[in-house]
């Protein structure tokens, strides 16, 4: 990177008048989704009182999280048919509707078609942000971007939960769903007057959206989640292997597909920045969700903590990534290769650590392992989104830019499942004692550390690969 373009990287100027309106506009979308889908964790249990379905509770956060990742890959479709901005405005309607059926739900079944539909908007959101991330920033300015939104996702982190707490605790749970409807709604004026004459149109073909394969990718994820929920010695690793089979047809006919793709073609080329970015960072994020899922039971059971005092550990993980990703902002482009390799390292080492220390019962190494799994997540994420849109061609940088979200959640869930199948293969739910649980406590870290292993080869191969 030249001297002028290090000069421009800098806060100042993410933060002028050319840039700011946009900025704000992706930090409100951004908002909707990390917030409701925290705000979720705080209302069920007050809505399942109500409503009924507590065997269904799992499927909210599971129907969601495939509406998302389903949203999210049709994006570069929708986009070229409608234009940016409509698109965005059409998935804050459909968020907001989502929001209303939850709101005025008398059953679970509706609520959990509510939740679909809150994926699809959330989902189609998150993946604009990235979209637009590409067409509105030069890419010597994505890590601050990435950064900017980072804190925001933080926010998000720490405000859903107690948003969601605070109404549920004065019995109107529903009236969070509410609020969030109206919140959707804001995006129109928003994306009308801040980002109005600013859409940089790619005179991309419309194409229909291929719905064999959202389905394909849909069926992958709800399987997966479902072995983990529901655990079984011979059903979970049938689900799994299922759904890994749909997740690989679902790649295999879109690699091979004459129109409609929704993947870049590179995708899957390992030996390409873009397919070894994809893959590396699928499997670092597969690697970091077993504290997220069970930390705050293994905290409370195994070292006295009370759920508001095991929550705060829970927050430093989004608080670690939000903080390096701005820490690291401002990187030199000839540092940028060590700090990813490094970043890596560091979630490597820190499944290490956490698989030894998190069953001893020293709560200060667990908050430094903590701290280690994300934020060196969070010191490379910027770098690897500029990397990665930067070695699309033209015509993919559409496609590039909302796989990354693709790529992410599609490795929380993974992550999440995995995570599952191992604590439940232990017996989790069945009041073990310390000594079990110290071993599932082990086992939820040691038992990633090979896929990180992988996904560390994977991202020192990226960082090799020239890009533009």
């Amino acid at each position: 990177m030249n001297a002028p373009l290090e000069q421009e990287a800098s806060w100042q100027a993410l933060l002028s008048r050319e840039y700011l309106p946009k900025l704000a506009t992706m930090a409100l979308a951004l908002w909707l989704h990390a917030s409701n889908s925290m705000l979720t964790a705080t209302t069920m249990p007050s809505a399942v009182d109500e409503i009924g379905g507590l065997n269904l509770i799992s499927w909210t956060f599971a129907l969601y999280l495939a509406g998302s990742i389903m949203a999210a890959a049709s994006i570069s479709l929708l986009v070229a048919k409608m234009g940016l901005k409509k698109t965005m405005i059409r998935a804050g309607l459909v968020f907001s509707a989502g929001c209303v059926m939850v709101a005025v739900a008398p059953n679970m079944p509706l609520l959990l078609l509510g939740r679909v539909f809150q994926g699809f908007g959330g989902g189609g959101l998150i993946a604009l942000v990235y979209v637009s991330q590409d067409r509105f920033f030069p890419n010597h300015l994505v890590p601050k971007t990435v950064a900017f939104l980072s804190s925001v996702w933080m926010m998000a982190s720490f405000s859903g939960p107690i948003i969601g707490g605070a109404f549920a605790t004065v019995g109107e749970w529903r009236l969070a769903y509410w609020a969030f409807a109206a919140q959707g709604l804001l995006l129109i004026p928003a994306v009308n007057y801040l980002l109005k004459a600013s859409e940089p149109e790619l005179s991309l073909a419309a194409e229909p959206v291929p719905i064999i394969r959202l389905l394909l990718l849909g069926a992958s994820i709800l399987l997966v989640s479902l072995s983990g929920a529901y655990f079984h010695p011979l059903g979970s690793p049938i689900l799994i292997l299922l759904g890994c089979l749909c997740l690989v047809s679902f790649v295999l006919r879109d690699r091979f597909a004459s129109n409609a793709r929704m993947l870049p073609v590179d995708a899957t080329n390992f030996s390409h920045a873009i397919g070894s970015g994809i893959l590396g960072t699928l499997l670092l994020c597969i690697s970091i969700m077993s504290f997220l899922v069970y930390g705050p039971l293994i905290l409370i059971d195994l070292y006295g903590l009370t759920p508001l005092e095991a929550g705060f550990i829970v927050l430093l993980e989004s608080l670690a990534w939000g903080s390096a990703a701005i820490i690291f902002s401002g990187t030199s482009a000839a540092a940028e290769p060590r700090l990813i390799k490094s970043g890596g390292a560091i979630v490597l080492l820190g499944l290490f650590v956490m698989a030894f220390i998190f069953p001893r019962g020293w709560l200060w190494a667990v908050v430094l392992a903590v701290i280690m799994l994300n934020g060196g997540f969070g010191m490379m994420w910027g770098f690897i989104i500029k990397r990665i849109i930067a070695a699309a061609a033209a015509e993919d940088k559409d496609r590039t830019a909302s796989l990354l979200p693709i790529t992410q959640q599609t490795g929380f869930a993974l992550g999440a499942a995995l995570s599952g199948l191992i604590a439940n293969g232990f017996g989790i739910d069945q009041g073990l004692g310390p000594v079990v649980i110290r071993e599932i406590a082990f086992w939820l870290f040691a038992g990633f550390v090979p896929i990180a292993l992988i996904g560390n080869i994977m991202v020192w191969r990226f960082v090799s690969f020239e890009t533009g």
